[in-house]
């Protein structure tokens, strides 16, 4: 699954050069968020269905990504979404809570535990 990561990291960063500045309205923000995560989408819909879900992590990493970047815009969301990738299956399991999913034992780790040093 590693190879795969430049591949989402390019994707995640097109999106980024796509979106422009950030909106005031609303209703154009939703729309550049949803440009913003289109790539995102695109890799979890043809490139990483090809190799399975392998990511050690719950959510995957690419939900991740999409949800921080909801959550907290296009720079601070693609900011969490590269710490996500650099932690992806070390210490976090070993350190991290557990819990059970229909792909088997994966590491417990959203959004909402992670935001802390943005505020």
């Amino acid at each position: 699954m590693k190879p795969l990561y430049p591949a989402f990291i390019f994707f995640l960063l097109v999106g980024l050069a796509i979106a422009g500045p950030p909106e005031s309205d609303p209703a154009r923000k939703a729309e550049s968020i949803s440009v913003i995560t289109a790539p995102i989408h695109f890799f979890q819909k043809y490139l990483s269905g090809a190799d399975g879900h392998r990511c050690p992590m719950t959510p995957s990493c690419a939900c991740y990504a999409q949800q921080a970047i909801r959550r907290h815009g296009a720079i601070q969301g693609w900011i969490m979404a590269c710490d996500r990738l650099m932690r992806c299956g070390r210490d976090e399991l070993k350190n991290g809570p557990a819990t059970m999913t229909r792909h088997g034992l994966r590491c417990q780790d959203p959004v909402q535990n992670n935001d802390f040093w943005l505020h």
